[in-house]
Order: structure tokens, then sequence, then C-alpha cells
């Protein structure tokens, strides 16, 4: 006879957990959601690096003890977050992955390469130029404005080009030799314009003719534009800026939870 307690009858003991020896599990998750958390972060806390192989899909579904069906649930949502790449006749591999997180106020290039990225720029131009009206508008400005365009790449890969527009006046701020050194941002601060808040929005978008030369992509492919105004605390606006990201580099990931919200690029190479 069971004991009661409080009225209600004592739980049974909850069965062993499956898995991996030490493998922390919470049962009351899908099997294939628990291997999906497992093999996400040996992913990206480099346990298999960009470019290795995973084990065969049947070796990791002897491992968690579940069939091969299950066990490719967990894959494809690997493979939906970029974070692997299935190689016909070769089997299954790690990607190259970074993630860029939205709630922060680094560049592009500081962000990515503080997650060690190798990231390198490079410059396409640098010159003053009537902006087109809506640019002059949210900067404020009549006048000519200081355009910067930038190419982004990692590995020697195309992966962003950038439009920025400043005020005219920063253009002695901002100098050409040093924007493939240090970021954007970093430069500001350094003459004492410090970005304290930014708005952000993203839209899809396809590639134009000049766009898609730079980015070595056929013209007219899909695309994600990132579209940011930055300003100093004061609430001035500094920098206009336009990211055009390549749809085969970049996936968005959303993970949401009853107090905070995280939005992020991953970058797959």
């Amino acid at each position: 006879m069971r004991r009661r307690t409080g009225g209600r009858p004592e739980r049974p003991a909850e069965p062993p957990a499956d898995g991996p020896a030490g493998w922390n599990v919470d049962e009351r998750q899908p099997k294939y959601l628990r291997i999906h958390s497992e093999l996400r972060q040996r992913i990206t806390s480099g346990h298999w690096p960009p470019g290795s192989p995973l084990p065969s899909q049947r070796e990791l579904a002897d491992e968690f003890g579940v069939s091969v069906m299950t066990l490719r649930q967990a894959l494809q949502l690997l493979t939906d977050e970029g974070l692997i790449e299935t190689r016909h006749g070769s089997g299954t591999f790690a990607a190259a992955h970074y993630a860029y997180d939205l709630g922060h106020l680094r560049s592009f290039a500081s962000d990515l390469s503080a997650q060690g990225a190798e990231i390198t720029t490079k410059l396409l131009a640098a010159q003053t130029a009537t902006p087109p009206p809506d640019v002059a508008a949210r900067l404020g400005t009549d006048g000519e404005v200081l355009r910067l365009r930038r190419l982004r790449l990692s590995g020697g890969r195309p992966l962003i080009v950038q439009t920025s527009y400043l005020p005219a006046a920063l253009a002695h701020v901002v100098e050409p030799g040093n924007l493939g050194r240090l970021g954007l941002y970093t430069l500001l601060a350094e003459h004492g314009l410090t970005i304290a808040r930014a708005h952000e929005s993203i839209s899809p978008a396809t590639l134009g003719t000049h766009d898609a030369r730079d980015l070595a992509r056929p013209a007219r492919s899909p695309a994600l534009l990132s579209h940011r105004i930055s300003f100093t605390a004061a609430g001035v606006p500094l920098v206009d800026d336009h990211a055009l990201l390549p749809a085969d580099s970049v996936v968005v990931t959303v993970n949401r939870s009853a107090e905070r919200l995280e939005v992020n690029y991953t970058l797959t190479g």
C-alpha cells in the first residue's frame, strides 16, 4: 500500500534518464530536443570545430539510445539553424557559424570578430556625396554627407556589403586608412562621439547589379537588409547604415522566454 501525504498518493520514482553517462536531462522534454541541445552545445563550444565531421547518424543514435529517425529530427533543427551541413557522400559537418547579437551596440565586424570570426574589411568607397532624400532627413542635413561603402569578408568570402552615411563634418574623424583596422563605432568613440543607442530594422531584399557584383552573387539573389540608425546619448543621429547579407550565408534565429527576447544573425559558411 502506498503512503499518502497531504491526501495525495506519493509519486513513483522517476525512471532513469537515457543518454550518455553524466548527461543531465529533463524527462519532460522530447528526446530529439534534448539531443539537439547537447549537439548544439558541442558545436558552439568548439568540441566540433567548423568544417569537422560529426559521427555517423548510427553512432550518434547509439550514443543517445534512440532511433535514427529521432536523431534525424535533432539534426534537422541544427541544419535549420545553420550549425551543420550535409555533404552527399561525405557525411555531416559542423558549419562555420557566428552569431550577431542584435542586443549589442557593436558594429557587425566588431561583434563577429569578438566571437573569433576572422573578418576582414575592404573599403570600396569613401567620399562626400549628395545623400538620398530619406537619408538627408534622418541625419537632419540639407548638404553633402560622408558616404562609406565597405565589404566584409570571412576567409576571403564576401559576407556583408555596407553603405554608411555620416555628417560630412565627420570626414576628418573617419580616415579611410583606419577603417580596415578599427570599427566605425570605435573610431567615433575615440573622438568623443560614443554611440549610445540605435534603431534597427531587418527586411527581405534582393541584390541589385552593383551589390551582387561586390558580393560575388547572382543579381536579384535573395538577401536580408539591416537598416540601422545610430545616435549619441544626446539623441544626435550620427550613422545611417544599410547592410546587405546574402540569404545563402545568414539565418535569423530567435530565442523567446517570458522575460526576454534574443534575436541573432547566424552567418554560415
